[in-house]
């Protein structure tokens, strides 16, 4: 049986338990993501009115398959009886999934906003070309990252990232990536030890008119493809988990 993980932390009354996310969180946990992710995601605080579905059975049967992985994580908080405060959707990701994802995003020319984001995304993540760079056949990847807006700046994401790591590496993954769209995110991956593969400019990201279409607020002026070595990464306080069998 596989080893489940848990982060357990405490500050002040708050205790907090990270936690591997399971199916019966996933109603509560996309509205999370609605809340707290898509309104602060700074690609998407380009001005303007960009409309945006934030969920359909589309994205919901996606989530629900990165959960059915076992490596997607939440944070809880105990003092709220168990009210999830952050997330981290992640899952394997192999060479023909990229792949995919591009031919999906050149079946039409973007028009909205969010259709911009995604072939670029998708378009950094091919340029970056993180498998053959560490020679590996898949990747544990971080497709969301998102902290309870009220809960900033108390190291909440760090903990979710960290135990995902951890997480991966027990598991045997070679190589865990992500892709950081605001500088916070990029420093953040980067004091972790995660090295930046590849990286672009929003300016010099175009429509066909030559008008820039991604511009998010400062300082966030570039996406950065975000890696590291599982296997070989530094442990972090191994004491802080409790692992379960």
């Amino acid at each position: 049986m596989e080893r489940e993980l848990q982060l357990v932390f405490t500050a002040g009354k708050m205790t907090t338990i990270v936690r591997e996310m399971k199916i019966d969180d996933i109603d509560e946990a996309s509205l999370f993501v609605r809340d707290h992710f898509y309104g602060h995601e700074p690609l998407m605080l380009t001005p303007g009115n960009h409309p945006l579905i934030y969920d359909d059975p589309k994205k919901r049967e996606y989530r629900l398959s990165l959960v059915r992985q076992g490596t997607s994580l939440v944070a809880v908080d105990q003092s709220r009886e168990g009210r999830i405060v952050g997330v981290a959707f992640a899952g394997v990701m192999r060479p023909s999934d990229l792949e995919l994802n591009w031919r999906e995003v050149n079946e039409r020319k973007p028009q909205l906003l969010i259709e911009h984001i995604h072939y670029f995304l998708c378009n950094i993540k091919k340029h970056a070309q993180f498998f053959e760079h560490y020679d590996v056949t898949d990747a544990l990847y971080l497709k969301t990252l998102a902290v309870d807006s009220t809960m900033r700046r108390q190291g909440l994401a760090r903990r979710l990232v960290v135990t995902l790591m951890e997480l991966g590496r027990t598991r045997g993954y070679p190589l865990m990536v992500a892709t950081c769209t605001g500088q916070y995110s990029t420093r953040l991956m980067a004091s972790l030890g995660m090295e930046c593969v590849h990286s672009e400019l929003y300016a010099d990201y175009k429509d066909e008119d030559g008008n820039a279409v991604i511009r998010p607020p400062e300082p966030h002026t570039e996406a950065s493809v975000m890696a590291i070595k599982l296997q070989e990464m530094p442990l972090y306080s191994p004491g802080l988990y409790k692992t379960f069998f």
